[in-house]
Protein backbone atom coordinates (compact mmCIF):
# COMPACT_ATOMS: atom_id res chain seq x y z
CA UNK A 1 0.00 0.00 0.00
CA UNK A 2 1.31 3.47 -0.87
CA UNK A 3 0.89 6.22 1.72
CA UNK A 4 0.63 9.96 1.28
CA UNK A 5 2.52 11.73 4.07
CA UNK A 6 1.93 15.23 5.42
CA UNK A 7 -1.02 17.27 4.23
CA UNK A 8 -2.54 14.80 1.82
CA UNK A 9 -6.07 15.68 0.74
CA UNK A 10 -6.65 12.26 -0.74
CA UNK A 11 -7.55 9.26 1.39
CA UNK A 12 -8.27 9.56 5.12
CA UNK A 13 -6.28 6.84 6.88
CA UNK A 14 -7.41 4.95 9.95
CA UNK A 15 -6.05 2.48 12.50
CA UNK A 16 -6.75 -0.44 10.18
CA UNK A 17 -4.45 1.18 7.56
CA UNK A 18 -1.90 1.97 10.27
CA UNK A 19 -1.67 -1.73 11.14
CA UNK A 20 -0.72 -2.47 7.52
CA UNK A 21 2.36 -0.23 7.61
CA UNK A 22 5.74 -1.99 7.47
CA UNK A 23 7.04 -2.77 10.97
CA UNK A 24 10.09 -0.54 10.45
CA UNK A 25 7.97 2.48 9.41
CA UNK A 26 7.39 4.83 12.35
CA UNK A 27 4.30 6.96 11.72
CA UNK A 28 1.36 8.59 13.42
CA UNK A 29 -2.06 9.38 11.97
CA UNK A 30 -3.54 12.75 12.88
CA UNK A 31 -7.16 13.17 11.82
CA UNK A 32 -6.70 10.80 8.88
CA UNK A 33 -3.32 12.12 7.66
CA UNK A 34 -0.19 9.97 7.99
CA UNK A 35 2.91 11.68 9.42
CA UNK A 36 6.35 10.11 9.19
CA UNK A 37 8.23 10.03 12.52
CA UNK A 38 11.73 9.42 11.21
CA UNK A 39 14.54 9.90 11.98
CA UNK A 40 14.89 8.28 15.38
CA UNK A 41 15.00 10.54 18.44
CA UNK A 42 18.32 12.15 19.39
CA UNK A 43 20.50 11.05 22.28
CA UNK A 44 19.41 14.08 24.33
CA UNK A 45 15.76 13.27 23.62
CA UNK A 46 16.33 9.75 24.93
CA UNK A 47 18.08 11.05 28.06
CA UNK A 48 15.19 13.37 28.90
CA UNK A 49 12.68 10.59 28.20
CA UNK A 50 14.53 8.15 30.48
CA UNK A 51 14.84 10.66 33.35
CA UNK A 52 11.16 11.63 33.19
CA UNK A 53 10.00 8.03 32.83
CA UNK A 54 12.04 6.81 35.80
CA UNK A 55 10.85 9.69 38.00
CA UNK A 56 7.20 9.20 37.01
CA UNK A 57 7.37 5.43 37.36
CA UNK A 58 8.81 5.78 40.86
CA UNK A 59 6.14 8.34 41.78
CA UNK A 60 3.31 6.10 40.55
CA UNK A 61 4.54 3.00 42.39
CA UNK A 62 1.57 1.76 44.38
CA UNK A 63 -0.92 4.09 42.64
CA UNK A 64 -3.63 2.87 40.25
CA UNK A 65 -2.21 4.91 37.34
CA UNK A 66 0.28 3.42 34.87
CA UNK A 67 3.02 5.14 32.88
CA UNK A 68 3.98 4.09 29.34
CA UNK A 69 6.47 5.35 26.78
CA UNK A 70 6.73 5.32 22.99
CA UNK A 71 6.32 3.27 21.01
CA UNK A 72 2.84 2.68 22.41
CA UNK A 73 -0.26 3.50 20.38
CA UNK A 74 -2.93 5.85 21.66
CA UNK A 75 -6.17 5.79 19.67
CA UNK A 76 -8.07 9.05 20.08
CA UNK A 77 -11.68 8.32 19.27
CA UNK A 78 -14.44 10.40 17.81
CA UNK A 79 -18.02 9.54 18.78
CA UNK A 80 -19.06 5.94 18.11
CA UNK A 81 -15.90 4.97 16.16
CA UNK A 82 -14.82 1.35 16.18
CA UNK A 83 -11.11 0.94 16.93
CA UNK A 84 -10.20 -0.05 13.37
CA UNK A 85 -11.88 3.11 12.00
CA UNK A 86 -10.18 5.61 14.33
CA UNK A 87 -8.40 8.31 12.34
CA UNK A 88 -6.02 9.60 15.05
CA UNK A 89 -3.27 7.29 16.29
CA UNK A 90 -0.42 8.91 18.22
CA UNK A 91 2.61 7.66 20.08
CA UNK A 92 3.32 10.17 22.86
CA UNK A 93 6.80 10.06 24.32
CA UNK A 94 5.27 9.45 27.78
CA UNK A 95 1.67 8.90 28.82
CA UNK A 96 -0.09 8.13 32.07
CA UNK A 97 -3.41 6.27 32.17
CA UNK A 98 -5.43 6.11 35.38
CA UNK A 99 -8.55 4.46 33.89
CA UNK A 100 -7.32 0.95 33.18
CA UNK A 101 -10.46 0.13 31.18
CA UNK A 102 -8.83 2.18 28.36
CA UNK A 103 -5.92 -0.28 28.11
CA UNK A 104 -6.15 -3.01 25.49
CA UNK A 105 -3.43 -5.53 24.62
CA UNK A 106 -1.69 -3.23 22.10
CA UNK A 107 -2.98 0.29 22.69
CA UNK A 108 -4.76 2.84 24.84
CA UNK A 109 -8.28 3.52 23.59
CA UNK A 110 -9.16 7.10 24.47
CA UNK A 111 -7.33 10.01 26.00
CA UNK A 112 -4.67 9.35 28.63
CA UNK A 113 -4.80 11.52 31.75
CA UNK A 114 -1.32 12.95 31.22
CA UNK A 115 1.02 13.22 28.21
CA UNK A 116 4.60 14.42 27.75
CA UNK A 117 6.03 15.16 24.32
CA UNK A 118 9.73 15.94 23.96
CA UNK A 119 10.17 18.46 21.15
CA UNK A 120 11.99 17.32 18.06
CA UNK A 121 14.03 20.23 16.69
CA UNK A 122 13.18 19.04 13.17
CA UNK A 123 9.40 19.34 13.61
CA UNK A 124 8.41 21.54 16.58
CA UNK A 125 5.00 22.42 15.09
CA UNK A 126 3.93 18.79 15.57
CA UNK A 127 4.06 19.16 19.39
CA UNK A 128 3.31 22.88 19.76
CA UNK A 129 0.43 23.04 17.28
CA UNK A 130 -0.98 19.80 15.90
CA UNK A 131 -0.76 17.64 19.02
CA UNK A 132 -1.66 20.52 21.33
CA UNK A 133 -4.90 20.93 19.37
CA UNK A 134 -5.63 17.18 19.41
CA UNK A 135 -4.85 16.67 23.09
CA UNK A 136 -7.08 19.59 24.05
CA UNK A 137 -9.85 18.37 21.72
CA UNK A 138 -9.72 14.88 23.24
CA UNK A 139 -9.54 16.22 26.83
CA UNK A 140 -6.08 15.08 27.92
CA UNK A 141 -6.09 16.58 31.43
CA UNK A 142 -2.45 17.65 31.41
CA UNK A 143 0.05 18.02 28.55
CA UNK A 144 3.73 18.81 29.02
CA UNK A 145 6.01 19.88 26.17
CA UNK A 146 9.65 19.37 27.12
CA UNK A 147 12.12 21.39 25.05
CA UNK A 148 15.71 20.40 25.78
CA UNK A 149 17.16 23.06 23.46
CA UNK A 150 15.44 25.82 25.46
CA UNK A 151 15.71 23.81 28.70
CA UNK A 152 12.07 24.40 29.56
CA UNK A 153 8.79 22.60 30.07
CA UNK A 154 5.51 24.13 28.96
CA UNK A 155 2.51 22.80 30.91
CA UNK A 156 -1.07 22.88 29.60
CA UNK A 157 -3.90 21.95 31.96
CA UNK A 158 -7.60 21.50 31.23
CA UNK A 159 -9.61 24.16 33.00
CA UNK A 160 -13.22 23.99 34.18
CA UNK A 161 -14.41 24.94 30.68
CA UNK A 162 -12.53 21.86 29.35
CA UNK A 163 -10.07 23.96 27.32
CA UNK A 164 -6.40 24.46 28.02
CA UNK A 165 -5.66 27.71 29.76
CA UNK A 166 -2.54 29.78 29.30
CA UNK A 167 0.48 27.50 29.57
CA UNK A 168 2.80 27.63 32.53
CA UNK A 169 6.43 27.79 31.37
CA UNK A 170 9.12 26.39 33.63
CA UNK A 171 12.79 27.08 32.89
CA UNK A 172 14.26 26.34 36.31
CA UNK A 173 13.30 25.02 39.71
CA UNK A 174 10.60 22.36 39.92
CA UNK A 175 7.66 21.58 37.70
CA UNK A 176 4.64 19.95 39.36
CA UNK A 177 1.57 18.16 38.12
CA UNK A 178 -2.04 18.77 39.05
CA UNK A 179 -3.02 15.33 37.71
CA UNK A 180 -0.22 13.34 39.34
CA UNK A 181 -0.51 14.87 42.80
CA UNK A 182 2.83 15.22 44.53
CA UNK A 183 4.95 14.73 41.40
CA UNK A 184 7.83 17.18 41.35
CA UNK A 185 10.47 17.24 38.59
CA UNK A 186 13.65 19.26 39.11
CA UNK A 187 14.55 20.93 35.82
CA UNK A 188 18.11 21.39 37.06
CA UNK A 189 18.43 17.58 37.22
CA UNK A 190 16.41 16.98 34.05
CA UNK A 191 18.28 19.21 31.59
CA UNK A 192 21.87 18.35 32.55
Amino acid sequence: MSYQFGNSVQKKYCYQDYLQLPADKKCEILEGTVYDMTPSPSTQHQRILRRLLLRMGSHLDGIACEVFNAPYDVLLTEQNEDAEDIKTVVQPDILVVCDRSKLADNYCLGAPDFIVEIVSPSSPSMDYVKKLYLYEKHKVKEYWIANYVRKEIMVFRLEDNEDYGEPEIYSGGNVTSSVLTGLKISLDNLFI
